[in-house]
């Protein structure tokens, strides 16, 4: 379904597109539920992970790479708010998060790369990215949190973790790599993953959770022997259940991007296209996996975000949704296998 509707999307007007995917959610053609799946769930259930990434993740980007310092300012101002609001409507999410940004500061010696014990990615271009030249650490500031706010967030983690609301800590890997087989080694990859866990390791956190920066999925076998459960995918419906892959790891679907579209539509349709996949979650007694980049649009976070989360408290307090984390969803679905 996701398939035709990218096949229909790319052969209409691109004025047209906006009104089209509106008309698809009204009638609830959008979004697609796997109803050829068994649910083994007893109530729908609704897990929500952020890309908590700031500077690192645009420095490469083929549409925001002289942004990059602005977007990681954006988001270090958008945190605050978020947790705020995650608070208020007790609603826990998977912060997956680029393994850089726990380093109070790092530093290099004179005529040396940033990271120089880091193995560094080949040249490569992808759909969202392309690094064509030069060092890969070459925009690390090299400084502290203080000076380059953009690049490090220990405050920001801490804030995280001493939230009265239970948060899971995931992985976005060190540096925001390209993971796929193509790009990556799995010896990079292991590098990736393993700094993030020693960093993590200093704070008590144990990393189960991957998300994939941009989608760029492969090495999975590196991913389970380093630990992890489970990872965020993209599947064929938008409602769906976990699958546990070849290797044991527990793939968990990706629904729904929130963030403010390019159409213009105002918050309460915002709203009412978010809620549909959380109730038709609930329906199916099935996964709506939201998640989002804390660089979003302020006017979303302000407008649409608290509406949303309010509609998803009142039906987990109705009994009729759970929310879950990433880990806690996939340690459920490892339990039933």
């Amino acid at each position: 379904m996701r398939r035709l509707y990218s096949f229909i999307r790319s052969i209409v007007p691109a004025s047209w597109r906006g009104i089209l995917t509106a008309l698809l959610y009204d009638l609830k053609i959008k979004p697609t539920v796997n109803k050829k799946a068994s649910s083994p769930f007893k109530k729908g259930i609704v897990v929500i992970s952020a890309d908590f990434e700031m500077a690192w993740a645009f420095r490469y980007s083929k549409n925001r790479g002289k942004m990059a310092e602005q977007m990681g300012l954006k988001e270090r101002a958008n945190v605050p708010g978020f947790l705020a609001l995650f608070e208020k409507y007790r609603i826990p999410i998977t912060w997956a998060t680029v393994g850089h940004l726990f380093l109070d500061s790092c530093s290099k010696a004179p005529g040396s790369v940033p990271h120089e014990q880091m193995p560094r990615p080949p040249f490569f271009e992808n759909i969202n990215w392309h690094f064509t030249e030069g060092d890969w650490y070459q925009h690390d500031p090299c400084t502290d949190y203080k000076k380059s706010p953009a690049w490090y967030a220990p405050d920001l983690i801490e804030m995280i973790i001493k939230s009265p609301v239970d948060h899971e800590i995931g992985c976005h890997t060190f540096s925001h790599i390209d993971c796929t087989d193509k790009n990556c080694t799995p010896d990079l990859l292991k590098a990736e993953i393993n700094a993030c866990i020693d960093l993590a390791d200093k704070k008590g956190i144990q990393l189960k959770s991957m998300v994939f920066p941009g989608g760029t999925r492969g090495n999975f076998e590196i991913l389970k022997k380093s630990g992890f459960t489970n990872y965020r995918k993209t599947t064929n419906f938008h409602i769906d259940i976990p699958a546990i892959d070849q290797y044991g790891l527990v793939q968990i679907p990706s629904s729904y991007n929130m963030d403010r579209s390019k159409y213009k539509w105002s918050a309460a349709r915002h709203i009412k296209m978010a809620k549909s996949f959380v109730e038709q979650a609930a329906k199916h007694k099935m996964v709506a996996s939201l998640w989002f980049h804390p660089s979003v649009d302020e006017w979303y976070l302000e407008n649409v975000l608290p509406g949303l989360l309010e509609s998803i408290r009142k039906m987990a307090d109705a009994g009729k949704i759970e929310i879950l984390t990433m880990r806690q969803l996939a340690d459920r679905m490892l339990e039933n296998k």
